[in-house]
């Protein structure tokens, strides 16, 4: 007599939860989270809401005006760097026109001309020679440039110093504010980015004390404190 084995009974697999979706409890731009932590600062600084162990109302309040005035500081040091970014970009422009005709006095003047290229400040690229890519160094390679125009009786020509001599001067000054605008900046964002971190981590926390203290009524609250989710 034969044993009929037992049919195995597939199990269904159990139904996937579905994902919790939490609203945002903080904007996610700068300046929206600093517009929120000013009205939270003064809206808790009159308020019967106690303070935190870690954290006093007046510190809160700091850290919202800190905040808001790293923010303005960044956003002017931006706009500081824009123009003197371009005005590099077109003098660049200018400078790589100019070293054509550098070159062709050179050519027209020696059999061998790019044996003279490192006194002018000319170095191989790729394929190519042109000044420095590097602006720094570039600002250094016209330096070069200008005293081997001379050295060579090439600075009374028409690409001589009359035409390199105000670029040059010109293109150091930019370089040398576009560094100093660039650390000031890298600062000034650096101290942004670490005040945004101590802001947002006091909001949450702030979230969190209001829901404790008025379970009841907390949604209105949040409000009155300028937590309103659907605005960010």
């Amino acid at each position: 007599m034969s044993i009929t084995p037992l049919e195995s009974v597939a199990t269904a697999p159990a139904p996937l939860s579905k994902p919790v979706r939490r609203a945002k409890q903080l904007p996610a731009g700068a300046l929206a989270l600093s517009t929120l932590a000013t009205t939270a600062a003064g809206a808790w600084q009159s308020a019967e809401l106690p303070a935190l162990l870690w954290l006093t109302k007046a510190d809160f309040a700091a850290q919202a005006t800190a905040f808001a005035t790293a923010c303005t500081a960044a956003d002017a040091a931006a706009d500081t760097r824009t123009p003197q970014a371009a005005r590099l970009k077109a003098l660049d422009k200018l400078l790589d026109q100019g070293l054509g005709f550098v070159k062709n006095y050179l050519e027209e003047e020696y059999e061998n001309p790019k044996a003279y290229y490192p006194e002018f400040g000319i170095e191989k690229f790729n394929k190519g020679y042109r000044l420095p890519k590097d602006r720094t160094e570039r600002a250094a390679a016209l330096t070069k440039l200008l005293a081997a125009l001379v050295k060579y009786k090439f600075d009374k020509k028409k690409y001589g110093t009359a035409y390199w001599q105000p670029l040059a001067t010109e293109y150091a000054a930019l370089v040398k504010a576009s560094t100093d605008t660039s650390g000031a900046r890298s600062v000034k964002v650096d101290t942004k980015v670490q005040g945004e971190a101590k802001l947002r981590k006091a909001l949450r926390a702030l979230i969190h004390h209001l829901k404790a203290n008025y379970p009841d009524s907390f949604e209105a609250k949040l409000r009155e404190y300028g937590f309103q989710k659907e605005s960010y």
